[in-house]
């Protein structure tokens, strides 16, 4: 980011700060200058931030709560003083030239523009659209919330900051074996969706059930290599469950009854 871009951004993390300090808030601000302004806020990520508060989106940003090749976690606060996470992909992630087939085969984007940041904003728009999707077909997943170039705004899973576990961090049983393959079903009969990156990192267990996230692979089931992921998905999250040590179905037999 520019010097000057920079100065503007630090007075006014300053300057609200002081607005919240004077209103008895006890909030570190709009940005957290130490937790967030570092390599992924370029100064087109920055002018996006300050949009989506400008706009009401978001109130601040607290800090880093998880991060991958492709994009980082950001917990923040809504105007309502609500949890909500920012996903913010990697402009300069090269990862994203592995993910191009995931998106040309799919009838729902036809035209893809040069370029890595328009990849990185049309990966960002698919997984708002395929988390849309998925709750209006009532399949349990994150929720989206709002899409602004390279930044997804959804629900906050978890409670003061603090994300909640995935599957492969928790102990399962029976059950969730069960509504791991019902969610992979339903996503192929409901939303007409193959997940296509489906595995127990991608997997909320709460107190109300499994969550699915992480859905920007994810693929209309017209997709020429549509069953392809979805067999890959079956046999995945299959093999998961196999070496916590449950008797599980045949994946041929799950994959067969899910696109009869």
């Amino acid at each position: 980011m520019s010097d000057e871009l920079g100065k503007k951004l630090e007075k006014r993390i300053d300057r609200d700060l002081l607005a919240k300090e004077r209103r008895g808030r006890s909030e570190k601000g709009v940005f957290d200058k130490i937790k967030v302004m570092d390599d992924v806020l370029d100064k087109t990520t920055i002018m996006i931030l300050s949009k989506l508060i400008n706009s009401g989106i978001i109130s601040y940003v607290n800090g880093v709560v998880g991060s991958g090749k492709e994009s980082k976690m950001y917990w923040a606060v809504d105007p309502d003083g609500k949890d909500v996470a920012l996903k913010i992909y990697l402009v300069t992630a090269s990862n994203f030239k592995k993910r191009k087939p995931y998106l040309v085969d799919d009838p729902r984007f036809s035209r893809i523009k040069k370029g890595t940041r328009n990849m990185v904003e049309l990966w960002a728009q698919k997984e708002f659209r395929n988390l849309t999707q998925c709750v209006k077909s009532g399949i349990p997943s994150i929720k989206p919330i709002h899409v602004l170039k390279n930044v997804l705004v959804i629900e906050f899973v978890g409670k003061n900051g603090v994300p909640a576990k995935t599957l492969v961090e928790t102990e399962i049983d029976e059950n969730d074996y069960k509504d791991a393959i019902s969610i992979i079903s339903q996503l192929y009969k409901k939303a007409k969706l193959v997940h296509a990156d489906f595995s127990e990192y991608n997997i909320f267990k709460t107190e109300n059930g499994l969550i699915v996230f992480d859905l920007g692979s994810a693929v209309d089931i017209r997709h020429k290599n549509a069953k392809e992921f979805l067999e890959r998905d079956i046999k995945n999250i299959t093999r998961f469950f196999v070496k916590r040590g449950l008797t599980v179905e045949n994946p041929s037999d799950i994959f067969a009854r899910i696109t009869k």
